[in-house]
């Protein structure tokens, strides 16, 4: 109970700093660049920027060509300055997750504004019937279950100009095509992915320019290496009763993963809704077997993880980053280091045997976020 208090309350701690670095600094150097921004009363800039996708897009295109004018902002908790989008910064979260931290609450609001009911009608139906209403209201609405079945996959900047198109999906949809949305770099391969979301997604053009890392070339230079340096604190196995067996979930001789442990999971509606290539049920398997027992028992000791918890965070983490990877990070000749970075980041945001299977995969996508995703073959 103590590590989830705190991990709440680091979070609590974390959100209100980057809020008010937001809000404050960083409004103030993109108002150097942004007339418009610049003329709203400094404590509404940032809530319009959030209401305005594009005013954001810009704002997100200038901190990236003018990034060296945020270097007093971007710096990690000894004020050095940081350069990578997925290194800690001051605040406890990387760049990418600030990032993806703010798209998601734009999109949220976007959502509601499309597709939530207008207040007046509210209140009409509330007059009418006001047990109806109330029922109603205690229901999920469209944009809370749209936002709720994207927001896994709501990561980079370039996704602020496709909330509209985005808005214009079933949930259904977004569970069916799960992260075949982050190949979906722009609107008409977006639209041609929700006339047929089956059909494989035509990513890059040959010769056109990647904003984002899309492959890996050996050496593997891990994300978690800058800070590879800091001593790692012992972690405390978490006990508790919905944490996986390992005598379950491992093979005898506890070297990997059994499959066969996870064979309900796999058909569990809500893990399905957020693994990626649910239906690829045999290839699914075929990944778990090749999970060594050391990461497994990493992961489920250091945050208590349920079977699903820990089938959802590694398929995820292969769908981030391609199976060759995979395995140098979670093989049976796992590097023990990383994954113990894996767990306390994750004991640093909450994730925990209570965790909702959908947190979990945000989660994992928020650690290769700087990786970005593509279609593999391998």
């Amino acid at each position: 109970m103590g590590v989830k208090v705190d991990a709440m309350t680091d979070t609590a701690t974390a959100v209100f700093r980057i809020n008010g670095t937001l809000q404050g600094p960083v409004v103030d150097i993109l108002g150097q660049f942004l007339p418009e921004l610049k003329a709203l009363p400094r404590e509404q800039a940032y809530d319009r920027t959030l209401d305005d996708l594009d005013l954001l897009s810009r704002c997100f295109q200038i901190f990236r060509k003018e990034r060296p004018r945020f270097r007093y902002v971007l710096v990690d908790e000894r004020r050095r300055p940081v350069s990578e989008d997925n290194v800690p910064l001051s605040c406890g979260r990387t760049l990418a997750e600030v990032i993806a931290m703010v798209v998601r609450t734009a999109a949220k609001r976007y959502f509601r504004r499309k597709l939530s009911p207008s207040a007046a009608r509210a209140e009409a139906e509330a007059e009418a019937a006001a047990e109806e209403a109330r029922a109603q209201a205690a229901a999920r609405s469209p944009a809370d279950e749209l936002y709720d079945a994207i927001k896994a996959y709501l990561l980079h900047e370039w996704q602020v100009p496709l909330v509209p198109a985005y808005s214009e999906m079933d949930p259904a949809l977004v569970r069916r095509v799960g992260a075949k949305l982050l190949d979906c770099r722009e609107a008409d391969t977006l639209a041609r992915l929700i006339a047929d979301p089956d059909a494989p997604v035509q990513t890059m053009t040959e010769g056109s320019p990647a904003t984002t890392p899309s492959t890996f070339a050996a050496p593997f230079i891990s994300p978690f290496a800058p800070a590879a340096k800091a001593p790692l604190t012992p972690v405390q196995p978490v006990v508790h009763p919905r944490t996986a067996s390992l005598d379950d979930v491992l093979t005898p001789d506890m070297q990997r993963l059994r499959a066969e442990a996870f064979t309900e999971t796999l058909l569990d509606p809500e893990v399905r809704a957020v693994l990626p290539n649910a239906d690829q049920i045999v290839r699914i398997g075929d990944l778990l077997r090749g999970v060594g027992g050391q990461p497994a028992t990493a992961l489920v000791e250091g945050l208590g993880l349920r079977k699903d918890q820990l089938a959802v965070m590694l398929m995820v983490a292969q769908d981030c980053i391609g199976s060759t990877v995979f395995g140098r990070l979670f093989g049976p000749r796992a590097d023990p280091e990383l994954v113990t970075r894996i767990v306390e980041r994750a004991r640093l945001r909450g994730i925990g045997p209570t965790t909702e299977v959908i947190e979990c995969a945000i989660f994992m996508r928020g650690v290769f976020a700087r990786f970005g995703h593509r279609s593999r073959r391998d």
